[in-house]
């Protein structure tokens, strides 16, 4: 009997506790606000840590992961303050040099919108100062740039760095390949591609590896004569028929894949056929 009385106390008591709970909500319904966002002056900052910056970088820096993971669940009128969290970022890693998660975190996990990019480089590349020999730092800045703005010069520049860092992994060469051959830099692009026909174990690829290696070897060459025909002459040839009228090649070379070979006249630059023909139709 005394068993039966305790559980419908507890079963009342429970019930109360949910009619309370649904009352407060009532009363006093929950709120969200946007927040006050200040960055403290390095000088504050640092006087406010009592010597213990470390761990003020360490409450500054999951201020800001909060700010950004809550907009998950946040209705959308709540929008992320790239100011504050890139400035707070530079605050964080100003009063912890060494917070290399921090750096990471402005290049990866940060991003909310493509200008985000151009604030987290100055970031990543302080870190790139403190720890010349991470790949991970010149890389996110190349990855960002090739992704969110199709900066094909910056990513090229930056995954080129990243590909030369000890212990740099082979995965990202695609992407370095791929920049490096929209920019032109065709020597950089037979480098990588190299490197993966090398490392590759599926003769399939192999095959078409070597057969890109070719076309590769021919822009270069076909680059590199234009370059010397804009040299004596003063302007960048309009037709690849005037390197060979001019002496500079024997014959136009022939194409592993069949593609004509053509002048890019804005870009002063030799392409494939066919990779000119998709920028036509892009515009």
């Amino acid at each position: 009997m005394r068993g039966k009385k305790t559980v419908l106390l507890a079963l009342i008591s429970f019930l109360a506790a949910l009619a309370l709970s649904a009352a407060e909500q009532r009363l006093y319904p929950p709120i969200l606000r946007e927040e006050l966002k200040v960055v403290p002056k390095r000088e504050i900052a640092e006087l406010l840590s009592f010597d213990h910056r470390g761990f003020l970088a360490d409450m500054y820096f999951i201020q800001v992961s909060l700010h950004s993971g809550s907009l998950m669940w946040k209705p959308l009128k709540f929008q992320f303050n790239s100011a504050w969290a890139y400035s707070m970022m530079d605050l964080i890693t100003d009063l912890d040099p060494r917070f290399y998660s921090a750096y990471l975190f402005a290049g990866m996990g940060l991003i909310h919108n493509f200008d985000d990019v151009k604030l987290a480089k100055p970031i990543l590349e302080k870190g790139m100062a403190l720890f010349p020999d991470s790949w991970e730092l010149p890389f996110w800045i190349g990855y960002d740039h090739y992704i969110y703005l199709w900066d094909n010069a910056t990513a090229a520049s930056y995954l080129w760095q990243a590909a030369h860092k000890p212990g740099a992994p082979k995965r990202f060469l695609s992407m370095l390949l791929s920049a490096q051959r929209k920019t032109g830099d065709y020597e950089g692009a037979i480098w990588a591609l190299g490197i993966l026909f090398d490392t590759t174990k599926d003769q399939k690829l192999k095959f078409i590896y070597a057969r890109k290696l070719v076309q590769l070897q021919n822009l270069n060459q076909l680059q590199k004569a234009a370059e010397a025909y804009q040299q004596q002459t003063g302007g960048f040839p309009t037709d690849l028929g005037e390197l060979v009228r001019s002496g500079l090649i024997e014959a136009l070379p022939e194409d592993p894949f069949g593609q004509p070979y053509r002048i890019d006249e804005k870009n002063r630059r030799v392409m494939v056929g066919a990779e000119e023909q998709k920028k036509k139709q892009a515009l």
